[in-house]
């Protein structure tokens, strides 16, 4: 049944469904930006493995065949259509690289392929053209990376500047009320939701596309970290029942402050495990362009294989990465199979970069090629990211310390206000109702001070609180999710710190939706009209 209304209406609409390639316009384009964060990487990693394996005097097609092969990388699916050009349709790699040039979106995918095709029209050997390529490349990715950090850090500042502004319209709209009850309050309502996840969604989407992608952790099926394998465990008992035992607590009508509270707890555990993690790659990171650096130099200089050089490796200047080096040394001492020792070391320590430029290096070495050379092109290709990665670090902590202060004030403001509003109408709807019990007994003068006075206050005696209730509750769960989602985009890192920020502001959300009341009948007393 579905199916034929499908053909029907691709025949009413000349074969394709409506808005079909407004949809796949749609959709390349968010492809073409989620390629475009992980090119700059991706780049990068796979020209510094092409200068790697050159240094085992390869030939021409053997780069494109070992470059192809390796799909971890983004861009090396366009060196497998070159390849399928030369190979089947016996094109010269110059032709087969312009070739695909055309037809690539990625203008530095484009440029490095022209660059390549006329490197070899003119006869410069591979070697020489992939080791400047590969300081070009470089040199790019710095570029590129921190002009992300700048324009990520005004699009931050102005995030916040962005967010406290449609709190404090939201929050004119709410008094707005109080004071008016509007006809049709359910479309005022609407358009307060629908400027704050305007707001939030521009900020975002902005702080989204400044920075190139810095994919921390590997996400290897066979495993990761320590605290990585505890985080895919307890997530898939944590978050099905955080989700569930909020939901029922909404429908029974617990406080929302309590829920929040509830909600952030429950995600604490895997907060903490993935703030541990975030932090223990970054120093692993560091540790890796100290070790691979220094093991290359021992088994070029003294001629070692892999398993003795790694032995005569300075552990004092590897403050975390020590342990995983004595482990690997050990179970290769013992005649274990040197592949399964990597692998099982890769995933221990859970970083991506450790992955990536391992796997350069060993591929090199098991080619022919000079541990020393490769391990230079590796160390410093890997040491060009991981302090990109530190003033980024740097920034990404100054915007935690200014958003989460920002986050306790606008749902500050917002809840002590509610409530300021709410205890104001009950205090008058307390006033009017003596009024109505005490008019007949009243003189006419003072009736009509009573009467006059009844007009005054009544811009209060209608306030709305269920519905204002759920505008205050919407809002505040907009404002924590947007907030949740701009500290993971400027702080980078795995899905985990999802879980960090969730957390933390979930929990802030929740003591403040449940102190606001408290402190506004301590700290506010409405006077009442006894004297009249």
């Amino acid at each position: 049944m579905f199916e034929s209304k499908l053909k029907e209406l691709r025949e009413k609409n000349g074969g394709k469904l409506p808005f079909e390639d407004s949809v796949k316009e749609i959709k390349n384009r968010l492809l073409d930006i989620e390629e475009n964060k992980k090119m700059g990487n991706d780049l990068l990693f796979m020209i510094t493995y092409m200068a790697a394996i050159t240094n085992a005097n390869v030939s021409r097609p053997e780069i494109f065949a070992y470059t192809a092969e390796r799909r971890e990388y983004i861009p090396t699916k366009y060196m497998k259509r070159v390849e399928c050009f030369v190979k089947r349709w016996n094109y010269s790699y110059s032709e087969g690289l312009r070739i695909v040039a055309d037809r690539v979106r990625n203008p530095l995918v484009e440029s490095l392929l022209n660059r390549f095709g006329n490197s070899i029209e003119s006869g410069v050997p591979d070697e020489e053209f992939l080791t400047e390529e590969l300081g070009t490349i470089r040199n790019v990715y710095r570029n590129n990376f921190e002009q992300g950090i700048e324009m990520l850090k005004k699009w931050g500042d102005a995030y916040i500047a962005l967010m406290l502004s449609a709190t404090i319209v939201s929050i004119i709209i709410m008094v707005s009320v109080a004071i008016y009850a509007p006809d049709d309050l359910d479309s005022t309502l609407n358009s307060s939701y629908f400027l704050t996840i305007g707001v939030s969604a521009f900020g975002i989407i902005t702080m989204y596309k400044s920075i190139p992608d810095d994919q921390k952790c590997h996400n290897l099926p066979y495993g990761g970290s320590y605290e990585q394998n505890l985080i895919r465990k307890f997530e898939r008992v944590l978050l099905p029942i955080a989700f569930l035992v909020s939901v029922i607590l909404f429908i029974a009508g617990i406080n929302f402050g309590l829920i929040c509270l509830l909600f952030g707890i429950l995600l604490a555990p895997l907060a903490i495990f993935g703030w541990r993690d975030d932090n223990n790659i970054i120093v692993r990171d560091e540790d890796f362009t100290v070790f691979i650096r220094g093991l290359g130099s021992i088994m070029g200089g003294m001629g070692m294989t892999i398993t003795p050089a790694i032995a005569k490796v300075d552990r004092k200047s590897l403050h975390v990465l020590g342990k995983y080096i004595d482990s690997v040394y050990s179970k290769m001492n013992i005649g274990l199979d040197e592949a399964l020792v990597w692998k099982k070391f890769v995933g221990d320590t859970g970083s991506n970069l450790i992955y990536k430029y391992l796997g350069i290096f060993r591929d090199s070495i098991e080619l022919g090629a000079d541990p020393a050379e490769v391990s230079h092109i590796v160390s410093t290709s890997m040491l060009e990211q991981t302090l990109l990665r530190q003033k980024r670090e740097m920034l990404g902590m100054g915007f935690i310390v200014l958003l989460i202060p920002m986050h306790v004030a606008m749902i500050g403001i917002f809840v002590f206000l509610f409530y300021i509003l709410l205890k104001m109408a009950h205090a008058i709807e307390s006033v009017m109702a003596t009024f109505e019990d005490t008019a007949a007994a009243l003189s006419s003068s003072t009736t009509s001070v009573g009467g006059s006075m009844m007009g005054t206050i009544n811009i209060f005696a209608n306030f709305p609180e269920d519905k204002m209730q759920m505008f205050l509750i919407i809002s505040v769960l907009i404002i924590t999710v947007a907030n949740v989602i701009a500290g993971k985009i400027v702080k980078g890192g795995d899905r985990y710190m999802f879980y960090v920020f969730g957390s933390i502001l979930f929990i802030l959300s929740g003591l403040m939706y449940i102190i606001g009341p408290v402190f506004v009948d301590i700290m506010f007393t409405i006077p009442g009209f006894e004297a009249i």
